[in-house]
């Protein structure tokens, strides 16, 4: 009888029929890797799974306020700057005017940005656009009708 704590499957196959079954199974070197790959799959599948379900739990199924509006719109107001990168927008103060009926989003605030010169431009910016359903952080859930930035930051 052979009384080894870890066996290798060469070792294994080695083995008469009666030495392989006088061994314990938690010695088998099938069942051993078997069951660590078992569990192992599964702790990932359940992380993904809550991890899928709780990104989806946050931004779906409801529509969005005023201040989700506004982190949105301050991106579309980003990608018309000539350089976004110095862009300083308010923390929270804009105007909304909101249609939820509709879906329909009318955001007012201020950026400070530098222009082509360097020079700093403070500028007013409104963007009216329409929330179309989805997850409100994504762009593509947004149809942008206007943006108007006065004075111009070129």
């Amino acid at each position: 009888m052979i009384s080894l704590n870890y066996m290798k499957y060469s070792e294994w196959q080695s083995l008469s029929t009666d030495e392989r079954k006088s061994i314990g199974w938690h010695r088998h070197p099938h069942i051993k890797t078997a069951t660590l790959f078992s569990i192992a799959f599964i702790i990932a599948f359940i992380a993904v799974v809550f991890g899928i379900s709780k990104n989806s739990m946050v931004h779906l199924n409801r529509k969005p306020t005023a201040q989700e509006a506004f982190n949105m719109a301050r991106g579309i107001v980003k990608d018309h700057l000539k350089q976004p990168s110095t862009a300083q927008f308010p923390g929270h103060d804009f105007k909304p005017v909101i249609d939820t009926a509709n879906n329909n989003y009318q955001i007012r605030s201020t950026v400070k940005a530098l222009n082509i010169q360097g020079k700093t431009i403070n500028a007013e910016w409104v963007v009216d656009m329409h929330y179309t359903g989805g997850d409100w952080s994504e762009k593509t859930s947004w149809q942008v009708k206007s943006v108007s930035i006065s004075p111009e930051i070129n």
